[in-house]
């Protein structure tokens, strides 16, 4: 019984949550360290629109970086990997919040499980400074918006962080709010895709207007790649590299797809079709294991929450203990990526952040 000391119950959840959430965040420090990679971002963020001819096409990525430049973040680059973090957690934040409106307090934690034990997370850490933890945060906002004027705006923001990847999780938020049966899925769609013409026509005028000349977009770069040589980034790693795209959440994907069958027609075949997308886009890429996490990981996370609504979840689709033993599975086997067909472990990142720790007073 509940005395006159105690908070609220909605002042509880709130605090369990931020918990929960620092719990993560801590987690995630844990299993994957923090990775050295990507300096060039925080070189950008000093002046993110000084003309260049010639420009690499991660300059076309404006928006981690010139936040970051704005709010005086640049001078050291390891506040800057912080800041770029700060995406990923912030987009935990607001699974989180959705989570915790819809879920009991066991699913919460379930879910909260999965976007640690998931990929995505060791990208986010591993792959510092790139703009992956902004488009895990924007991916979110968007899966999960409610009206078109949040869609529009979340569209041209996501156009500015990395254009191609961004238009294939619009495309992928178009097919889970129709095929998911989510209200107003017409209008949201419409909104976001005038949103991201938007953002894609500003940003190469931003570019143009700043003497900033691409020598090719990420677009042309990955079509430049000669078909043996993509192939040889699968084959090369051998087996291995399906382990990278969901770790062992993948034993509970069919489980998923089940349950989703109850919750509207379609929505099983949307989250399917998410997944397809996201492994044709990677297969055009030498890092498979980060484009993939980006684009499928996502879209996994909004349809588990969905599916863990139903009440009852179906008897047949032992979701919960098979998304429990994917995670525990996940977080005891050996955690690596894969980029130009060679897989990479973590110990680097996690010596980095032993570094960082042991040099503070």
């Amino acid at each position: 019984m509940a005395t006159a000391d105690d908070p609220p119950a909605s002042a509880r959840a709130w605090l369990a949550c931020l918990g929960l959430l620092a719990l993560a965040i801590a987690a995630s420090f844990y299993f994957y360290g923090l990775g050295t990679g990507g300096g060039f971002y925080h070189r950008i963020a000093l002046a993110p629109l000084a003309p260049a001819e010639h420009a690499p096409y991660y300059r076309e990525s404006l928006l981690h970086v010139g936040l970051a430049h704005l709010l005086g973040l640049t001078g050291s680059v390891e506040w800057f990997r912080l800041f770029v973090l700060c995406g990923f957690w912030l987009g935990l934040a607001r699974l989180l919040a959705v989570a915790a409106r819809r879920l009991a307090l066991a699913d919460l934690v379930l879910v909260l499980a999965v976007a640690v034990a998931h990929p995505t997370a060791m990208i986010a850490h591993a792959w510092t400074c790139h703009p992956d933890a902004f488009t895990y945060l924007l991916a979110l906002l968007l899966l999960f918006a409610r009206s078109p004027a949040a869609a529009f705006v979340l569209g041209f923001l996501g156009a500015w962080n990395h254009l191609p990847m961004w238009l294939l999780l619009c495309a992928d938020a178009i097919v889970l709010w129709f095929t998911f049966a989510e209200p107003r899925a017409r209008p949201r769609a419409l909104a976001l895709a005038l949103g991201c013409i938007l953002g894609a026509v500003t940003i190469k005028l931003a570019l143009h207007l700043a003497g900033v000349t691409l020598a090719e977009d990420r677009f042309a770069a990955a079509a430049r790649h000669p078909l043996p040589v993509l192939v040889g980034y699968w084959t090369d790693a051998g087996w291995p590299i399906v382990y990278t795209l969901h770790f062992a959440h993948l034993v509970w994907l069919p489980a998923l797809l089940l349950a989703l069958r109850r919750l509207a027609p379609w929505a099983a075949l949307g989250l399917l079709v998410t997944q397809a997308l996201a492994l044709g886009a990677t297969f055009f890429t030498e890092d498979t294991t980060r484009v993939f996490a980006c684009l499928a990981g996502p879209p996994l996370l909004y349809a588990l929450v969905r599916a863990l609504e139903l009440r009852p979840l179906p008897r047949a689709s032992f979701l919960r203990p098979l998304v429990l033993a994917g995670v525990l599975v996940t977080l005891v086997a050996p955690k690596f990526f894969a980029w130009k067909g060679r897989l990479h472990d973590l110990e680097p990142a996690r010596a980095h952040l032993r570094s960082l720790l042991a040099s503070k007073p």
